[in-house]
């Protein structure tokens, strides 16, 4: 006892200012919480989803156009039940936006996913709200929930480690990488399945929404043309939109047949356009947001 007690007493220590330097780590996943929890976030709109969110909505273009400030919070590899999480750490720390546009595809409602890219939350590991929208809910084993810096030593310090690059703008991040079709040519289909609970979530979600005074835009963003002719059930994935707009007088954009959607020059993947193809959406979006008023009424 007399060598456990100050050991673990020094590590926790050790963990406890770690965790403040990591939060400035310069890693994607880790950076996109950086000014949310700081509560540095001052939009009049914000950009929800997932990947297809993170690095295809460009906010200084939304902002150029529109003359506002704007904000990507999409989180990548994971759906709705982690956006909703996100969103209530988002509006416990930060200023209420005034619309909120939600990126809704085929993926949003089918699954929950736990666990993907976990290390992101361990920088607020001492943090209360983080612990019980996200830490509490992942899958850590005993080590990382019970042995100080034994989280940040197993995943790799070197990834906590800040340094002077920025991989994020306003949350988002253009992507420059190659086109890629293997994944494409490897399915022969792409189906819409809602899960029950996510369904129950996202209702809930539109629902504080609405009673926080907040405007709600759908968007379905550009996929490469080779993707949409293999999804499966289509109708029944805008029927189920179509449901919660209509509903909570939500209006609906869709671009998934722009012109860029049938050239892999704007894209990396099937499913998530390059900075280019980001560029020229986000312009197109804007417009489409200054034409339609939504921000003026």
């Amino acid at each position: 006892m007399l060598f456990v007690l100050p050991v673990g007493f020094i590590l926790t220590m050790a963990d406890f200012v770690f965790s403040s330097i990591a939060k400035r780590s310069n890693d994607y996943a880790i950076e996109s919480w950086y000014d949310l929890m700081k509560g540095d976030i001052k939009a009049d709109v914000i950009i929800m989803g997932s990947s297809r969110a993170w690095v295809q909505y460009n906010p200084l273009i939304l902002d150029s156009i529109l003359n506002i400030y704007s904000y990507n919070l999409g989180i990548d590899g994971r759906k709705h039940y982690s956006e909703i999480k996100k969103y209530h750490l988002f509006k416990k720390r930060n200023k209420k936006p005034r619309l909120i546009i939600q990126n809704i595809d085929i993926f949003e409602l089918n699954s929950i996913i736990r666990g993907y890219n976990m290390y992101q939350f361990y920088p607020y590991f001492w943090e209360r709200d983080m612990r019980r929208e996200f830490i509490n809910n992942e899958p850590l084993n005993a080590g990382e929930k019970y042995l100080p810096m034994y989280r940040f030593i197993n995943y790799g310090i070197r990834t906590f480690l800040p340094n002077d690059s920025n991989y994020l703008t306003k949350g988002f991040r253009g992507k420059i990488d190659p086109w890629n079709g293997d994944a494409l040519m490897k399915v022969d289909s792409i189906c819409f399945e809602a899960n029950d609970s996510v369904l129950h979530m996202f209702d809930t979600y539109l629902a504080e929404v609405r009673a926080d005074g907040i405007k709600v835009l759908f968007v379905y963003a550009p996929i490469y043309i080779g993707a949409t002719r293999k999804m499966r059930n289509i109708k029944k994935m805008y029927d189920t939109y179509q449901t919660f707009a209509k509903k909570y007088e939500i209006p609906i954009l869709d671009y998934t047949h722009m012109d860029i959607c049938y050239d892999t020059t704007y894209f990396y993947n099937a499913m998530h356009m390059n900075k280019r193809g980001a560029e020229v959406f986000s312009d197109s979006l804007a417009t489409d947001i200054e034409r339609l008023g939504i921000l003026k009424q």
